[in-house]
């Protein structure tokens, strides 16, 4: 941060040079301010109330753009959930991520082919989870979690906004679904870009290993919670 010091000297603004008329209006203002011999000092004001530190969460929430709640906000962001696998599904919630269809339509050769299954065209709607591997993975791990999966994208959300995300099945049900999500695209990536291939049965086994080592996580903080996630999942 610039110091009083730095931009006033021997009686004198040295400020750079105003790019909008707001900065006009700030530097006639400034010409008008007399300075003492006291230290500097640094007040923080938000909606007229003062900070005597900076905080990082609480300007963010006054700057960013307030709106309703979206209807599938806690099937996204839930508490307990892995938050690279939550941030990934926001993005594909939105259908924000470069799916080959979207590729094309930003005009930019590529084939359209699903890089997973290689038999239909790569979309969001098609990768989660029409695409045979990775309905071969959702479509067995899901029942592990108590449910019926659905291989259509709209349904699927749909079904997961119904479940209550703080019950233990919830929790478990969605860190499974972004899980999938996750994985799966990060398979899809390695294919695209290393040339990498793995087979959905290793895939399964990641997202298996990360959901029980999560599970186990919760053990302190809420071992009920923890112990009956884990008996559905290796029921």
């Amino acid at each position: 941060l610039a110091t009083l010091a730095s931009l006033h000297s021997n009686g004198t603004w040295r400020l750079p040079p105003a790019r909008s008329e707001r900065q006009v209006e700030i530097h006639a203002l400034l010409s008008t301010v007399l300075l003492n011999d006291e230290d500097d000092f640094y007040e923080w004001e938000i909606e007229g109330k003062i900070h005597t530190s900076y905080s990082i969460g609480m300007v963010y929430a006054h700057l960013r753009i307030h709106a309703p709640a979206v209807p599938w906000c806690k099937t996204v962001w839930n508490k307990g959930g892995i938050p690279r696998h939550s941030f990934l599904t926001w993005l594909f919630v939105l259908n924000r991520c470069p799916t080959r269809d979207r590729i094309i339509g930003w005009g930019l050769q590529s084939s359209p082919l699903c890089l997973l299954c290689n038999s239909a065209p790569e979309s969001r709607d098609h990768l989660f989870f029409e695409c045979s591997y990775t309905w071969g993975i959702w479509g067995v791990l899901a029942l592990r979690c108590g449910i019926t999966p659905e291989s259509n994208w709209s349904r699927a959300l749909n079904q997961l906004k119904a479940l209550n995300s703080s019950s233990p099945k919830g929790k478990l049900t969605l860190l499974c679904w972004q899980g999938c999500i996750y994985w799966s695209w990060s398979e899809r990536n390695g294919r695209m870009h290393w040339n990498n291939f793995r087979p959905s049965d290793l895939i399964s086994r990641i997202i298996d290993r990360q959901i029980r080592d999560r599970i186990l996580s919760f053990r302190e903080t809420n071992p009920t919670t923890s112990s009956i996630m884990m008996q559905q999942w290796l029921s």
